[in-house]
């Protein structure tokens, strides 16, 4: 039932310091513990929730990991560091944290992480905090709604619910307002591409941002009327792709600098929402967590829930990591 309800409410949604000490929780069952990914008895699932490991909430909007393979677990109720075997737990009441709901990571190259809120943007370089809101920068709103890393330039760039602020080695610059933007990636030439929902038209748009400039793709006049980039990614080529859902689409886009062009899609595949690209294979969840490119790909069954898939990350031994709606966080070799 609550799947049901989730993707019912998908395009409602779219409408509508010094660090303290931190809560830090005994090793629990880890897939570090585990045989790594060559051994035969690694396992194919790890999976982490609420009752059976430190994460917060079993609702995980937001993951990212680091160069370091940390990995950073944004749920509804906290946030969640995960290094080897050991848990750190950080919210509202032992952090600057602005909000517990965290709804956008990303991580720099020396392993800060950038928090994405409700109520504001927060950094945290594993010692200090620095908070962020309209009060105090040139944020407009404090609704962080997602974030991207451009490690080529030091660039942080930041999503509001209002439009897009981009931070370069500490400096800020306020870049262009819109509605409601669902997506950012950044490509190998420092361009920011962008998914963004237009309410009042109903119409989902891909732009791209460079040097200035604006380049707008509308998704209706490529073909996917009431569709809406949930996820963007960059693949080695330097090719875009883009996880597209909405009332009738489901369908997988990329674009090779002159052309778009729909990846064949596995005839189960419904309900996109998060997307990873590794090395050649595109892996979309959504509804359903399936590899992209054939039509006879099948859904992979996530281990002891059907939850649908909200985020998605790959660690440095080339495993997904997944953030479900109230299934916890799986991991999949």
């Amino acid at each position: 039932m609550k799947k049901f309800i989730y993707l019912l409410m998908i395009p409602v949604l779219l409408l509508s310091l010094s660090c303290k000490k931190s809560n830090i929780h005994p090793p629990k069952t880890s897939e570090e513990e585990l045989p790594q990914p060559g051994n035969s008895n690694f396992p194919e699932w790890v999976t982490y929730d609420h009752a059976s490991s430190p994460l917060p909430n079993d609702q995980v909007n937001a993951i990212a990991i680091g160069k370091n393979n940390v990995k950073w677990m944004g749920t509804a109720e906290g946030l969640a560091r995960l290094e080897g075997t050991q848990w750190t737990i950080y919210n509202t009441g032992n952090s600057p944290l602005p909000s517990n709901h965290i709804q956008a990571l990303t991580v720099e190259d020396n392993g800060t992480v950038w928090v994405g809120t409700p109520d504001g943007l927060a950094r945290f370089n594993g010692t200090n905090w620095n908070v962020y809101t309209t009060a105090n920068s040139l944020l407009t709103n404090n609704g962080i709604k997602c974030m991207a890393y451009d490690a080529g330039r030091n660039t942080v760039w930041a999503g509001t619910e209002e439009g897009i602020i981009k931070i370069t080695n500490g400096n800020w610059q306020y870049i262009d307002h819109f509605e409601t933007i669902l997506s950012m990636a950044v490509d190998h030439n420092g361009a920011l591409w962008m998914g963004e929902f237009k309410g009042f038209s109903f119409v989902g748009v891909i732009k791209k941002y460079q040097n200035g400039q604006w380049t707008s793709y509308r998704l209706d006049q490529l073909g996917y009327a009431s569709a809406f980039a949930y996820s963007i990614a960059v693949d080695k080529n330097d090719r875009i792709v883009a996880a597209l859902a909405g009332t009738v689409v489901k369908a997988v886009i990329r674009f090779d600098g002159n052309h778009w062009e729909e990846v064949t899609r596995p005839e189960q595949a419904r309900g996109f929402r998060a997307m990873v690209i590794q090395n050649d294979k595109i892996w979309v969840g959504g509804a359903t967590f399936t590899l992209y490119g054939d039509r006879k790909s099948p859904v992979i069954a996530i281990p002891g829930t059907n939850s649908p898939v909200l985020s998605m990350a790959l660690d440095a031994n080339g495993r997904k990591w997944l953030g479900t709606y109230d299934g916890g966080v799986a991991v999949y070799r």
